[in-house]
């Protein structure tokens, strides 16, 4: 793992992107398996209701009009972040602008959201126990945490 995953020099607005090509290619994998859940997801899905959450949960026919207006303009707006991550994945030490920055953000969140309704995690965590690939998912998200973090960090660096 790549202890400074993201870099802002001094004075700068861009960060640049330190990760390692293991690193970068298992993002591009989870950004891939967003992109798809996004476009091509089972509205039953509960990764894909935790991404477009109901509006009003005691009432299903408002949630139901709400979602109706607004959940095509927020899918295409985290497909296009995820894009724009996967746009500036593939070599070691892309930088990234104001709205990359932005993307990335808003991605790794996202990914956060899926991976933790895939695991089950609630406000106390990660579940207990688990078979080996539970267990390794859950390493990816807390890793996915740490990129979270350490690109918010470099953010209020400048």
């Amino acid at each position: 793992m790549t202890l400074v995953p993201f870099v802002r020099p001094r004075g700068g607005d861009e960060i640049r992107v330190r990760l390692d090509a293991d690193e970068r290619g298992l993002l591009t994998d989870l950004v891939g398996q967003l992109l798809s859940l996004l476009e091509n997801g089972d509205e039953g899905d509960p990764a894909l209701a935790r991404l477009l959450p109901a509006a009003y949960r005691d009432d299903a026919e408002a949630a139901a009009e709400f979602r109706r207006f607004t959940a095509d303009d927020l899918t295409r707006r985290k497909v296009e972040n995820g894009r724009a991550v996967l746009a500036t994945l593939g070599e070691a030490g892309s930088t990234l602008d104001r709205a990359a920055q932005q993307s990335w953000l808003r991605t790794l969140n996202d990914l956060r959201l899926t991976l933790g309704e895939r695991l089950g995690v609630t406000g106390d965590g990660l579940p207990e126990g688990g078979d080996r690939q539970l267990q390794a998912m859950g390493h990816v998200f807390d890793w996915l945490g740490y990129l979270q973090e350490a690109l918010l960090r470099s953010l209020h660096k400048g």
